[in-house]
């Protein structure tokens, strides 16, 4: 009888030790699918932000009939000063044309004459469809000319609601001015990050049109790859290639219109030997620079790319064979006063120039580099769209922190649980050491007026604290809308019907905007949502896994 009662006793342990088990990955697996749908629902307001609602789109725009040519360039900006209008179809894809044929023509690297005396040339960065900072940008240093170079340094589209009407004037500008202006491309021109970041819908609620923005993103892959002011500086979106060996010759012969995409898929990484080409155009599109990086790190926040600092700077630029071209100038990344400089040593210099003011409803100013016959740089800083009062940017920047916490609720969870007493509390310090661990910020428990109650005889209790975030930053009304933006990003083709390719693409742009250890398995994540193993994700799955 004791032997039945041990084996008994033991069976139950067993199962229950298996519940358990059971119990936690399940958990495991609703924490993963809760994160999966936090990042795509940031990505899809991302691309809701900076479409016009419907309601103030035109059905007509601007005709040029006449062929591009100085006037019409005019032309063309004075009816987008004043009207902040569409331009007619016929007209946009005249100037798209007319430029792919032109730009398709250049090398990979555009040569730039160093500027002699009275001569400038100007180094504009990221727009990001922001038309008044680009018409304060001309207004300021004039239509092209020999003595006027302009180099537009990529990511003119996407986030803002005019990247249809900014490109229209940088290439209208590129094709009467050949000699004179300069394109290069940016990690936005790309053809699956510009659809996820909101250009392609831009492009379809002004024109109602896939084959436009395929056609759009054929002339974005034709986009030079960076440009070298003779004896001056080199110029590029991001970044220096990482691998040793990799010479401007290299970047030279890459058949760059093959490529849509600006970064490496999975398959592409991790590859022994010398670079694909694809990695060459990924480090030059998508690193930022590290003042304590030596030489380069792979570790990066952007989940492409790498980082790099003052050392491979200067390697680069000496490989390039003039002992006076000591400067290299990227964009890429928002920088508060439009520019930055990072001394590297020897002479070198590292400028950063971001041409978009006032970007994403933040405060920056936007800012172009202009050289002239010697020296360095010149900045010309502004700012064109009215920054958000003060106490709206804290309330701003105040919800993107609750909806931080948010995401990262089961990390804190699994650390607080940790070191909390047997009431499930912490003391004020104990929390600010957790919370600057987990998500390296030093915050304050007072400015959290939200969840105050949580405090209870001078110490936190934690769990309390997380679901008022929780409840706080999840308003029901919110979901049907949030939950139908989602769903389009990963129904491609809109028939209402995920099938595991569609889903693959939609993770891999996302896994694009995490860092590397952050990133999602698609495979695991279509099987825990493809709960009748149909093949595909149905739009009921979907919200099951939301309300689960």
């Amino acid at each position: 009888t004791n032997a039945n009662a041990n084996s008994d006793s033991s069976h139950s342990d067993s199962d229950f030790t298996v519940w358990t088990e059971l119990d936690k990955r399940e958990e495991a697996d609703k924490v993963k699918l809760a994160h999966f749908l936090t990042e795509l629902s940031e990505m899809a307001d991302a691309r809701q932000r900076m479409v016009e609602k419907p309601s103030l789109l035109k059905k007509a725009g601007l005709m040029l009939h006449n062929e591009l040519n100085p006037n019409a360039v005019r032309r063309l900006i004075e009816y987008l000063r004043d009207t902040r209008g569409i331009i007619d179809q016929r007209t946009f894809k005249n100037i798209l044309h007319q430029a792919h044929v032109l730009i398709s023509s250049s090398p990979n690297i555009s040569l730039i004459p160093h500027p002699r005396k009275n001569e400038t040339v100007s180094i504009i960065g990221d727009l990001h469809g922001d038309l008044d900072d680009l018409l304060k940008i001309l207004d300021h240093l004039g239509i092209p000319s020999k003595e006027n170079v302009l180099v537009f340094n990529g990511d003119f589209v996407d986030r803002g609601k005019h990247g249809t009407e900014v490109l229209a004037v940088i290439l209208a500008l590129k094709v009467v001015f050949p000699e004179y202006v300069f394109l290069n491309r940016g990690n936005h021109e790309d053809a699956s990050i510009s659809r996820a970041y909101g250009f392609y819908d831009e492009v379809m609620a002004k024109y109602g049109s896939p084959k436009i923005y395929d056609d759009i993103t054929r002339m974005f892959a034709s986009l030079p790859l960076c440009a070298i002011i003779q004896d001056r500086a080199f110029v590029v979106h991001g970044g220096v290639p990482r691998t040793d060996g990799t010479t401007i010759h290299h970047v030279g012969a890459i058949a760059r219109r093959t490529h849509l995409q600006t970064f490496c898929v999975a398959a592409e990484r991790g590859k022994t030997g010398s670079q694909t080409s694809r990695q060459v155009i990924e480090d030059l599109m998508w690193s930022d620079p590290d003042p304590y990086v030596r030489g380069h790190n792979t570790s990066t926040s952007r989940g492409a790319g790498c980082r790099y600092g003052p050392l491979a700077v200067k390697q680069w630029l000496k490989s390039l064979g003039s002992p006076t071209l000591k400067t290299l100038v990227r964009s890429h990344e928002c920088v508060e006063n439009g520019y930055d400089v990072i001394d590297c040593g020897e002479g070198y210099k590292l400028w950063t120039v971001f041409s978009a003011s006032n970007y994403a409803g933040g405060w920056n100013q936007g800012a172009v580099l202009v050289f002239s016959e010697e020296g360095d740089p010149e900045p010309f800083t502004y700012d064109t769209n009215l920054p958000i009062s003060n106490s709206g940017r804290e309330s701003k920047k105040h919800k993107k922190l609750l909806e931080l916490i948010t995401k990262y609720k089961h990390h804190l969870e699994l650390q607080f649980r940790k070191i909390a007493d047997e009431h499930g509390r912490v003391s004020e310090s104990t929390w600010v050491k957790v919370m600057y661990a987990e998500l390296g910020l030093n915050l304050s428990f007072k400015s959290f007026e939200e969840c105050q109650a949580s405090m209870k005889n001078g110490r936190i209790d934690y769990q309390m604290f997380l679901d008022l975030m929780q409840e706080y930053i999840s308003p029901g009304h919110q979901h049907s809308r949030a939950l139908s933006a989602i769903f389009s990003i990963l129904d491609e083709n809109g028939d209402g019907l995920v099938t595991f390719e569609e889903f693959k693409k939609g993770v891999e742009l996302l896994n694009h905007r995490l860092p590397h250890g952050q990133q999602f398995d698609a495979e695991n994540l279509f099987l825990l949502l493809d709960k009748d193993q149909s093949g595909y994700v149905e739009y009921t799955e979907l919200n099951d896994a939301v309300l689960s």
